[in-house]
């Protein structure tokens, strides 16, 4: 789940500036192993299964045990693109690191890695964001709609994540993300795009833990989090996740392991620092959780923004009163 997108801006949600686009690419020797081992964390994903075809909605809880700066801790990276949450690698004006939730949607068809490249009918085109949410455009490794927006999780905490698709019309589709705000009590929109309908549903999901700092020292850092419960809706029902697929990139730094977080009762990816690796699951296998934790299926505040056809207008910015993104243009673009 490598990161490295180059931004160039596409829509202004709240008062953001655009980004040049850089050199490089998913294919450069940035990417060679050897490369990755001497800078960076091995990224981890944990795959939910099994899959539901065809799912249209799919709810995610994740819990992060520790974080370091550049740390990207996905709660569902679906077919078409990503939600979850950053560390980044600067502060806010109280000396605490800077924290934020993103949501990206891919265009439709792989163009390469030039944003600008990509046909404007294939292109991921914003339908509506929330307030303080900052929206771009980015390529690097594959090309499509970023958004992101200040949000200031903490380890420890559960993070609720929901991502709905809708039909739009024959030939399109609609993506939508949002993050539940424990401090209003309430779940709020980060972005909706509209994208050419290639395939429907979202597809295989998985979460991941990533190092996007990659700065060698960063190696150096622990990163955990736990995954679950997690939900998919096919339309007429909810399907939880009972089996898990732990996976690495082809980084060759071998300080990763996927084990049970007694508080959770779900599975936890860490990566870097002194990680030792565990024999009782290892990379490319699949765990079955047995007992699996009771939890509820989502409520009736799930159910109504899946229901709801003009959702993401209702939730969305009211334009010229949206707040202003503190996020700096110089981490905006350390990742997509």
């Amino acid at each position: 789940m490598r990161r490295t997108v180059r931004i160039v801006v596409s829509v202004l949600c709240a008062g953001v500036v655009g980004l040049p686009l850089a050199e490089g690419g998913r294919n450069s020797d940035y990417w060679a192993p050897e490369n990755m081992a001497a800078r960076q964390c091995t990224s981890v994903h944990l795959l939910y299964l099994p899959v539901v075809p065809g799912h249209t909605a799919a709810y995610q809880e994740v819990v992060v045990e520790k974080s370091a700066p550049g740390t990207y801790f996905s709660c569902n990276n679906f077919s078409n693109g990503y939600i979850g949450v950053q560390e980044l690698g600067q502060k806010d004006e109280q000396g605490h690191p800077l924290r934020v939730a993103i949501f990206s949607v891919w265009d439709a068809k792989d163009t390469g890695d030039n944003p600008h490249a990509a046909p404007e009918d294939e292109r991921a085109k914003l339908v509506a964001c929330g307030n303080g949410v900052a929206i771009e455009r980015f390529g690097g490794e594959g090309t499509g709609g970023k958004s992101m927006r200040t949000f200031d999780w903490r380890e420890g905490q559960v993070i609720r994540t929901l991502v709905v698709e809708r039909k739009d019309g024959e030939d399109f589709r609609r993506i939508a993300g949002y993050i539940y705000n424990p401090e209003v009590g309430k779940w709020e929109l980060l972005s909706c795009w509209r994208v050419q309908a290639v395939r429907h549903g979202l597809g295989k999901s998985c979460g991941f833990v990533e190092d996007f700092m990659r700065n060698v020292e960063s190696k150096g850092n622990e990163r955990r989090a736990s995954f679950g419960p997690v939900f998919r809706w096919d339309g007429a029902s909810w399907h939880q996740a009972t089996q898990f697929r732990f996976t690495r990139d082809s980084n060759p730094n071998n300080n990763i392991n996927c084990r049970i977080n007694p508080q959770r009762g779900y599975f936890s990816l860490a990566t870097g620092g002194d990680i030792a690796p565990e024999e009782d699951f290892l990379p490319f296998e699949v765990r079955t959780l047995e007992p699996l934790p009771l939890a509820p299926e989502p409520g009736e505040d799930v159910m109504s923004i899946i229901r709801d056809e003009q959702a993401e207008l209702i939730h969305a910015a009211d334009g010229i009163d949206a707040k202003a993104n503190p996020i700096s243009a110089e981490y905006r673009a350390s990742g997509r």
